[in-house]
């Protein structure tokens, strides 16, 4: 009894208990000891993205870039870029290879991977990322790298959670969901603003990445944090191990002090959001001509207009402005913006 139940948990991840591989039909994936299912992103990237609906390989292709420390979000953005390559003739099998780099080819996809977390072949040309890697493809890859600023795009359309069109450029790290706003918790009080609407939504996503800023320095499970009653158990939280007394405006104050550093720095680099060249097809420039998302373009000049305005930062440039600054307690960084 004891055995049967040390060779199931050996292999968990497994959803058939078979001993360390799927049924025929599955593909024939081996996993070493300590592999671990897939979490919802990697599934998005690995599968959706690459039109793979071999769980099998996912599982694998998890597992490799765990085990090099690879991001599955940039890995499968990756990934999904080499196909569209493909499929577009930009690259051939004489390029890959002799991989044939086409949608669903799970086989494909899971060989290329462990090329590129190697630096093998055409692995070496991949290994940088989807920017780096059209850059050395040259031609029309471009047109085919989703990324903002370098950084490969989520499995999140903007063109249907509008909050992440403003994350996505306008943070300091781009391109990222587990920044912004996230889910309201109750409690949090944002300001109220139509789902489906661009304008009226700055000052609610300001607020609500001030949050989360907070969130994210204490080491806090994000998903954790949505699935507080409250958000005052988590301002509970923080005064339980902290020993302060801190109050809910404080604990937004905080967050803006984080958000603006995190500007500042950026802004001291030479860095302006808007100058990022984003793909046309990430905010619907052309709009999609079928599917959920038909017709929708993303009003950009609305989003960033407004959330400027909010977080008090120059509408051109992104510059906190000074007085934003002293009224953080920023001193130091509002001396090394406008000495």
């Amino acid at each position: 009894m004891i055995a049967q139940q040390q060779r199931r948990y050996a292999c968990w991840r497994c959803p058939i208990g078979c001993g360390g591989h799927m049924k025929e039909g599955m593909g024939d994936y081996k996993y070493e000891a300590g592999a671990h299912k897939p979490e919802y992103e990697t599934l998005g990237m690995f599968g959706a993205d690459c039109l793979n609906s071999n769980l099998a390989s996912i599982i694998k292709l998890n597992d490799i870039c765990n085990r090099y420390g690879v991001d599955t979000i940039s890995a499968g953005a990756t990934m999904a870029f080499t196909i569209e390559c493909y499929e577009n003739e930009v690259i051939t099998k004489a390029d890959t290879d002799g991989i044939e780099m086409t949608w669903g080819n799970h086989n494909s996809i899971v060989a290329m991977m462990e090329k590129m977390v190697k630096r093998e072949g055409f692995g070496d040309v991949l290994a940088d990322g989807a920017k780096v890697a059209a850059g050395r493809i040259g031609g029309d890859a471009f047109k085919y790298a989703m990324h903002v600023n370098g950084q490969e795009l989520p499995a999140h359309d903007p063109k249907f959670g509008y909050h992440w069109a403003i994350t996505y450029r306008m943070d300091a790290t781009p391109a990222r969901h587990t920044q912004g706003p996230g889910l309201p918790v109750p409690g949090m009080n944002l300001p109220e603003h139509d789902e489906k609407a661009f304008s009226g939504r700055g000052e609610a996503h300001k607020l609500g990445s001030d949050f989360c800023h907070v969130v994210s320095c204490t080491g806090t499970c994000i998903f954790g944090f949505w699935a507080l009653p409250d958000v005052s158990a988590f301002i509970n939280f923080m005064n339980a191990v902290s020993g302060w007394d801190f109050t809910r405006e404080e604990i937004f104050k905080n967050g803006e002090r984080i958000a603006n550093i995190r500007q500042a720095f950026n802004i001291r680099e030479g860095i302006n959001p808007l100058e990022y060249k984003i793909p046309g097809r990430v905010y619907g420039h052309p709009p999609p001509k079928e599917g959920p998302l038909k017709g929708i373009t993303v009003d950009e000049d609305t989003l960033y207009s407004e959330y400027l305005a909010a977080m008090d930062w120059d509408i051109r440039t992104t510059k906190p402005t000074k007085k934003k600054l002293m009224e953080l307690e920023l001193e130091d960084v509002a001396k090394a913006l406008w000495p």
